[in-house]
């Protein structure tokens, strides 16, 4: 077999030769793997199933680790990384029903959403009342004085406006 010129990216001649018995090796290998993937643990559909399911998403170290910050620290560092797990694996793309169920509580977004159920899961690992209705009451409290704060800035030529002054669990 000839042996094949290639340009590599300095300007330099490369050169390479194929054997006609090792061509097939890598075809045979993407073979040799399965053709599914593993299957993805279940999105849950309650909260204690969202309980179980962030245990062994978080493992004891993790678990660990949010449980004994303070509560608002633990939920805030949360919402970037196992929030938007939530938000994107179990209710945007996993289809979990939990999501219209926090909705229905007074959350009016995912993050709402995801920001109550880790709030619920850092009590629940503190032994603490959840308080769904509560969270969701503030929830639904921070949306109405945010559209006030849009229609007064609008209303005062402003192009830009505050967000509200308190924060929700």
């Amino acid at each position: 077999m000839r042996p094949r010129r290639l340009l590599w990216r300095v300007g330099r001649p490369l050169n390479f030769t194929v054997s006609p018995m090792k061509a097939p090796l890598p075809l045979l290998l993407l073979l040799a793997l399965p053709l599914s993937a593993p299957a993805a643990p279940p999105v849950p559909q309650t909260i204690e199933e969202a309980f179980h399911a962030l245990d062994s998403l978080l493992g004891n170290a993790q678990r660990e680790a949010f449980m004994h910050k303070p509560e608002r620290e633990a939920t805030v560092e949360a919402h970037m990384g196992v929030g938007m797990y939530i938000r994107n694996q179990w209710f945007r793309h996993g289809g979990s029903p939990l999501v219209g169920y926090l909705m229905g509580k007074g959350a009016h977004s995912l993050d709402d959403a995801s920001a109550m159920l880790l709030t619920s899961y850092w009590r629940h690992l503190n032994g603490q009342p959840v308080r769904l209705e509560e969270q969701g009451a503030c929830y639904a409290r921070w949306w109405v004085e945010q559209d006030r704060l849009i229609r007064e800035a609008e209303a005062n030529h402003r192009d830009s406006y505050a967000t509200p002054a308190f924060d929700c669990p």
